[in-house]
């Protein structure tokens, strides 16, 4: 610090390193000792490792920067979809336009509160993303503090109970699965259990005849038609072929389709078509047993069932089969195993009730 002959006192100050290693340099100066260093002060925030940090940038531009540079490289094609619309529909209308520095704590737990009712992991995509966004613009120096420290989610719409198909529901979607042009279709959700966008995206090169498999390594978006990498890391996998599949998709081998479950065009399916091909297979569904639970669709009345049923009726499979925990996890791509032993724990309890029910019966 020194005096200058203008009486303003000057200090130099080094803010960070350029690439050589040199010390990066800037100078400030004031009235007096205290407004020098108030100017210090000043000037060591808006430098963060030698660059100058833009405060006056607003959350949508900060958090598409954010997203490109920290978040999309590192998730998977399909993850990137969930995260973008989950951002422009519902963090964005939000958030957009208001300046960093400018949003508080309140603001953001009012703006969580109102999305009471979606989906568990839905609000917590959001929660997260909110989250990420202010720790780093914290730590890049953008802002001050971090508001959205301590912020709680709110509470989430309760799921609809998850259950595998009922006697009379798995007669009728395999009668179907036999009879309709796209029940092969409901043949590889059935006996395999996987998502829709992989069993979709799955080509006949992941099909291994000898070893009775299947490999799991890719997935459908759609909207685009774009074929990405699964879910996660967990999604890759390896499932056995049940002899009632292999012998539905064996004589199909070798046709002039890449993919075992080619759209009209031989081409993935994409939304619209594969939303009307499902309608119309469970409106067969509840052609076959009227008595099956079911909803009224813009085409008629048709069966609930949606692909996620399916995967719950094989994790259900799997449990009475015998099949341990963390080999149905393996089977299901659950990337967390306390999923599978949920399942599974609800299904003992399950049985553990008929059995109860069963004892009480004989006594009578």
């Amino acid at each position: 610090m020194a005096k200058q002959k203008d009486g303003r006192y000057r200090a130099k100050i080094t803010v960070g390193r350029d690439a050589d290693g040199n010390p990066i340099v800037k100078y400030v100066s004031g009235r007096t000792k205290k407004e020098l260093e108030a100017a210090k002060e000043e000037l060591k925030k808006r430098y963060v490792g030698g660059v100058e940090v833009q405060r006056d940038v607003t959350f949508g531009e900060y958090a598409k920067e954010w997203y490109d540079i920290y978040k999309k490289p590192n998730i998977s094609y399909s993850s990137q979809k969930t995260y973008e619309s989950i951002f422009n529909g519902h963090i964005l209308p939000e958030l957009g336009e208001r300046r960093m520095q400018a949003i508080t704590a309140n603001d953001l737990q009012t703006i969580l509160n109102k999305k009471q009712g979606l989906g568990l992991s839905t609000i917590g995509i959001i929660k997260s993303i909110i989250a990420n966004v202010f720790v780093k613009a914290y730590a890049q120096g953008v802002i001050d503090r971090n508001p959205s420290a301590g912020l709680t989610r709110p509470a989430a719409k309760e799921k609809n109970k998850r259950r595998a198909l009922t006697d009379a529901e798995t007669k009728a979607v395999l009668k179907v699965a036999d009879e309709h042009p796209n029940g092969i279709i409901l043949k590889m959700l059935y006996y395999t259990g996987m998502r829709l966008g992989e069993a979709c995206g799955l080509q006949w090169r992941d099909v291994d005849f000898k070893t009775r498999t299947i490999s799991v390594r890719r997935d459908v978006d759609f909207k685009t038609g774009c074929i990405g990498d699964v879910k996660t890391k967990y999604s890759i996998r390896d499932i056995p072929i049940p002899p009632q599949l292999y012998e539905a998709i064996y004589p199909l081998r070798g046709l002039n389709n890449a993919f075992v479950l080619p759209a009209r065009d031989g081409g993935p399916w994409r939304e619209t078509p594969l939303r009307n091909a499902w309608i119309g297979l469970m409106k067969s569904v509840y052609v076959e047993d009227d008595s099956i639970e079911s909803r009224e669709t813009e085409e008629g009345r048709a069966s609930i069932l949606t692909a996620h049923y399916f995967r719950h009726n094989y994790a259900t499979v799997l449990y009475y089969a015998g099949v341990d925990v963390l080999t149905a996890q393996r089977y299901l791509g659950h990337a967390n195993a306390q999923t599978t032993i949920d399942i599974y724990t609800h299904l003992n309890e399950e049985k553990a009730h008929k059995d109860a029910d069963k004892l009480r019966n004989y006594f009578k």
